[in-house]
This record gives structure tokens, sequence and C-alpha cells, in this order.
């Protein structure tokens, strides 16, 4: 489903230039789900958002980063932007942040499936079963409610379901778990999981417990890889001294 093959990130500053993110290359398969797990600024969501045609304007990736036999970085920005949100969804950090303040849930559901071409009467009907696939007892009190109103972890499953209304086929989750407890952290994962059976789902944290729960572990230290395999087999015999201090720093 994504293949990401000798990907480099380069950004221009004023005196010369900096490479965030050195020769990655990794895989996730549709069903599987895979952690990035690293430290903050070792190029992470640098490089989720390459793959999304979202870096920053001083940033350029080389490389190639596939999503279902097509190239994403040689693709126009106006093919991207009729993907993102669709054929690929990204998540990002705090749930809370990424909704607008002064729109109602209702409001942030029925733009993202006017986007998806849904009819105007059937919004309504598809935003309640949504909201309710992603553990909301009460969906129709939800969506009357501003994001200020509601607690981290239900602002998190706003966000899911309004990455679920596009049935993507890749789904990357940046921080996903950020402000909120442990024991809320896990149910989400799990949540996330069962959400997107279907997709190619990728969970960047800076929490090895919490990457614990993924399939495979992808471990980057300074912008590189510094360790990949399946996570039973990287969390018991962890063979990178970074890898071994990520499991050794778990209360």
């Amino acid at each position: 489903m994504l293949i990401i093959n000798s990907l480099d990130i380069t950004a221009r500053l004023t005196h010369g230039t900096k490479k965030i993110v050195n020769e990655l290359s990794f895989s996730v398969q549709a069903g599987e789900m895979l952690g990035i797990v690293g430290q903050s600024g070792c190029g992470k969501t640098m490089t989720a958002l390459s793959i999304f045609g979202l870096l920053p304007k001083n940033c350029e990736a080389t490389g190639r980063a596939i999503v279902n036999g097509v190239d994403m970085l040689s693709l126009p920005e106006r093919k991207l932007a009729k993907l993102r949100g669709q054929k690929i969804a990204y998540m990002p950090q705090s749930g809370a942040d990424f909704l607008n303040p002064s729109l109602k849930v209702k409001t942030h559901m029925y733009e993202t499936l006017r986007r998806l071409d849904i009819p105007r009467n059937m919004r309504r009907e598809k935003a309640i079963a949504l909201l309710s696939s992603t553990g909301f007892a009460e969906p129709e009190a939800v969506m009357d409610k501003y994001p200020f109103q509601l607690s981290g972890g239900m602002a998190q499953r706003v966000v899911l379901a309004l990455g679920l209304a596009g049935e993507p086929h890749l789904v990357i989750a940046d921080e996903p778990t950020r402000g909120i407890d442990r024991d809320s952290a896990i149910e989400f994962i799990a949540l996330l999981k069962k959400s997107f059976s279907d997709s190619a789902l990728i969970v960047i944290t800076h929490d090895i417990s919490i990457a614990n729960l993924c399939d495979n572990l992808l471990v980057m230290r300074g912008g590189a890889a510094v360790e990949y395999g399946a996570t039973y087999d990287v969390i018991t015999n962890p063979s990178h001294e970074y890898t071994r201090e990520l499991i050794d720093a778990i209360p």
C-alpha cells in the first residue's frame, strides 16, 4: 500500500541547507499498523508531511513515496489535493488544536462530507453514523458542541470520524495520544486499528510504549532509521543502543 524508498528531505536555510531526513526506506501493507518512534525533531512528522505534499516551502523531498502504485512526490498539487482526506488521510497532533474553535462539530463534519460529494440531505445521518462508530454514545449531542467543549480524547475521536469519512487507503496519525491519559491512549489506538482495519496505518509517537501496540516498528534518530522490524522483535531484542534507551525510559 505504501512504499518509501530512499526518502531525503532537505531544508533551505539562511546560511546553507540542512538534511532533515536521510535515506529513509520502509513499507506498510493494507491492514498493517506501523509505529514510527523517536524524539522530537528526528524527522517523523516531516516524513508524513512529505507524503501528503505539505512540507514547508523551504523544504524539498526526493526519493519515492508510492501509494497504490502512484509516486506522491511526483504528483502536482492539484492531484494531491484531490487525494487528501479521501484516499490518504492525515490526523495531526492534538485534535483540539486541529478543529476550528469557532465552528461546531457538525460544521466540520458537513464540510468534510460536502468535499466527498455526499448529498446535503444525507450528511446529518452520515455524520451521526461516523461519530457513533468512533465511540460516541450520544453523537447528536456531540454534533452541537464546539471543540473547546470537548475533552482531548473526544476531540481526537471527532478527528478520527473525519478521517473515516473518506475511507482512505493510507492513514497517518501524528501523535494521536498526546494530551490524553494512558488508559484512554491505549483505548484510542485500539479504536484506530479497528476503524482503519483495511488501510495502511502509521502511528507517529515519541512514546515507545504506545508504538509497542503496533504490528511493526521503525525507530528514528537524527533523520534516519536506526531500527526497523516486527515490534515484538525490536522490543524484546533491540539491536541499537538508542532503542534500548527508549525502552529503559519507560516508567
